[in-house]
């Protein structure tokens, strides 16, 4: 059940929002105070009201709020949570149902018409499941389920058909709360509470994550079952004072669960925390429960309460992300981020969405402060980011919104000091080339930030400002540059904190040609329709599909010869007067007029095809050996999949795949790999 639409009207600083959200990962982006964990709290808030799964959810919910209080519950302070006090709040929030769960409707009718007649006759969990049972034992009960079942069959049907469930939240300070649809109320509460204990639907995680300090009680099956329920939405807090609960009632509760959390930890450490290692888990010799970490680096032993509490917090959010959501559930995290070194950020929102968001179809909501987890989610379709400003609608940000991306990185605070945090800033072009170098070199480089820049021109325009910076001395740390060469040099050199190199073929997929490879996993990967029977014959052909690029790049070196010049506008030619732009503009056009006035079309055609010809006699023996390196190593993939009849692949994952392909070849890897490492190493250093 995933949310695919929510409003909120009049809610603390949100006077009104509407947002549509996707699958995948759904990230709040802003400063501080503009209303990013409000939105999270009113989703819980309208959630716990309406769909209660414990007795006391709705009340704790109100009491964390500031809306009622524990010594005068029958007080309702509507201050705490409205905007304007005289009028309703409101939080309508529309789920859609997953093809599974509609399946699963039928199984649901009788607990339905149960919800139904109990909410008819007030009979609610603080009555306690007995006084249904003996209610729906007697003959006013039998006759209310048999006048509550058309209704339940009706609702079952639009359920079914609209596919959707809809919590809908007024609170008035007339009329109290309220909820609009209470059939899609019951559908819910029913779904949730058909999963046994350790399972749930829904789950907070609060930015407030105090880890309970030194040994804490261990509770484990019945006795923890009221806490688990409650740590997900009415005391979200109870998650993190869990934390050695949730390990250890996974090791106990079966093998299989057991081996599930092995294989858990082991993920997080070889991705996220690098450096570090599980070792087993045990009990001190003071008889406390303690699980064992390897620090690989200076290979000392030590307990998990000694890892800092923002490494706890990622476990066992991950854990629990693993162990507890349920399949198509969704979760609210305030700030995923929180405590964690910046070399993490920018793999945990990849890792997140692989290993569980995705697999398990589960949701999620999350607030951030890190540019590095913002990037991630600009670089992926299956996350969208907005943009939260005060007294602004709320802005979504795509993959291409570059000046939204400006604006919500400065409003999150980033800049040239956030880079100091890592040993090295390294500017690329485009986001499929961030991809690329992280993947290649995700352990050697886990402390450099790779930052995509959308376009050579983007690249060159920041060299000189941040060189005219250097120079006058308000460059704080190096920042480094590494372009297309495009068969174009920059002409740009390094200043002491702005390094600069050209990649020295004409992109980074020229890096990915190497035959032998190319040929290999492309057939067993794509199993293209049409490829050549051997590596000879697909070396030849390869050759052939990159000379296609040799006539336009000759046509464009012939052309240039004639200086016939740009007519294009640029800076200088648009004065602060018409007429003295019009001057400026004409000088270009007589000057091009003048070029032109003795060319004949003949004479000219047969002299422009005549020197094609003889360039292009000339750079063909050279082309068949420089191809790797010259030709467009972009358009060659765009040409290689119109020959092999359209691949039908994700390109960005052939690319990966034919990158470790060179790295790993004999070992030590192909030609291609060694001179893109050494083309890093002499940009880096060391």
């Amino acid at each position: 059940m995933h949310l695919k639409k929510l409003e909120i009207r009049n809610f603390r600083a949100i006077a009104e929002l509407t947002v549509d959200l996707v699958d995948g990962a759904n990230l709040l982006v802003g400063p501080n105070a503009v209303g990013k964990t409000t939105v999270l709290e009113a989703i819980r808030m309208a959630k716990g009201i309406l769909a209660p799964r414990t007795q006391n959810e709705a009340r704790q919910i109100l009491i964390n709020l500031g809306v009622m209080s524990p010594n005068l519950p029958q007080q309702i302070n509507y201050g705490a949570i409205a905007r304007d006090s005289d009028k309703p709040v409101t939080v309508n929030c529309t789920f859609e149902l997953s093809a599974t769960e509609i399946g699963r409707l039928p199984e649901y009718v009788e607990k339905l018409a149960q919800q139904v007649v109990a909410a008819q006759h007030g009979i609610g969990m603080d009555n306690g499941p007995l006084t249904l049972v003996q209610f729906l034992s007697s003959p006013s009960g039998q006759a209310a389920m048999q006048a509550a079942a058309p209704f339940i069959q009706e609702a079952i049907a639009r359920f079914a058909r609209e596919k959707e469930c809809r919590m809908f939240l007024t609170g008035d300070p007339k009329m109290g709360f309220r909820g609009e649809d209470g059939i899609s109320q019951a559908l819910f509460a029913v779904m949730e509470n058909s999963l046994a204990p350790n399972q749930t639907l829904f789950s907070y995680f609060t930015a407030d994550r105090a880890m309970p300090v030194g040994e804490t009680p261990i509770q484990l099956g019945a006795a923890d079952a009221q806490q688990q329920l409650e740590s997900h939405n009415s005391n979200p807090s109870l998650k993190y004072q869990r934390f050695k609960n949730v390990i250890f009632s996974s090791m106990v509760e079966s093998d299989e669960s057991a081996l599930k959390q092995k294989e858990t930890f082991k993920e997080i450490f070889e991705t996220l925390l690098r450096e570090k290692s599980i070792e087993k888990f045990t009990v001190n010799r003071f008889g406390q429960a303690s699980i064992l970490i390897r620090d690989i680096s200076s290979d000392k032993i030590f307990d998990i309460d000694s890892m800092s509490s923002g490494e706890k917090g990622l476990i066992l959010t991950l854990l629990i992300m693993s162990k507890a959501i349920a399949v198509d559930g969704f979760v609210l995290i305030d700030e995923l981020e929180l405590h964690l070194n910046p070399a993490v950020h920018k793999d945990l929102l990849d890792f997140l969405l692989d290993k569980y968001l995705l697999p398990k179809s589960i949701q999620a909501i999350i607030c951030t402060h890190s540019p590095g987890v913002m990037s991630a989610a600009l670089r992926r379709a299956d996350c969208k980011v907005f943009h939260i400003r005060r007294g602004s609608p709320i802005s979504p940000i795509r993959r291409h919104d570059q000046p939204e991306a400006v604006e919500a990185l400065k409003l999150l605070g980033t800049s040239e000091i956030e880079e100091l945090l890592y040993e090295a800033t390294v500017f690329v072009e485009g986001p499929d080339d961030v991809e690329l170098l992280e993947f290649a070199f995700r352990s050697a480089l886990a402390r450099v930030k790779f930052r995509e820049l959308m376009g050579r021109g983007e690249v060159e325009k920041l060299i000189l400002k941040l060189q005219q910076a250097d120079r006058m001395g308000q460059k704080e740390n190096i920042s480094y540059f590494l372009f297309d060469f495009d068969n174009r040099p920059a002409g740009l050199t390094d200043t002491p904190k702005v390094k600069v190199k050209q990649w020295e073929r004409y992109c980074l997929e020229n890096y990915l040609l190497e035959p032998e490879v190319l040929y290999d996993i492309v057939r067993l990967d794509c199993k293209p329709k049409t490829w050549p029977a051997s590596l000879g014959e697909a070396t030849k052909q390869f050759a052939q599909i990159a000379k296609k690029q040799l006539h336009s790049i000759i046509v464009d070196e012939v052309y240039k010869e004639y200086g016939f010049g740009d007519i294009r506008l640029r800076g200088n030619d648009k004065a602060h007067d018409f007429p003295s732009s019009a001057n400026n503009i004409f000088k270009k056009i007589e000057t091009l007029k003048t070029q032109l006035a003795p060319l004949s079309e003949a004479d000219w055609t047969a002299e422009f095809v005549q020197r094609c010809a003889s360039r292009l006699q000339e750079r063909e023996q050279e082309w068949d050996s420089s191809w790797k390196q010259k030709c467009n190593g972009k358009q060659f993939f765009k040409d290689l999949n119109r020959y092999a009849g359209d691949f039908g692949v994700d390109w960005l994952g052939l690319k990966k795949r034919l990158l470790a392909g060179n790295r790993d070849a004999d070992n030590g890897g192909t030609e291609s790999w060694k001179l893109l490492r050494g083309t890093l190493q002499d940009l880096l250093g060391a």
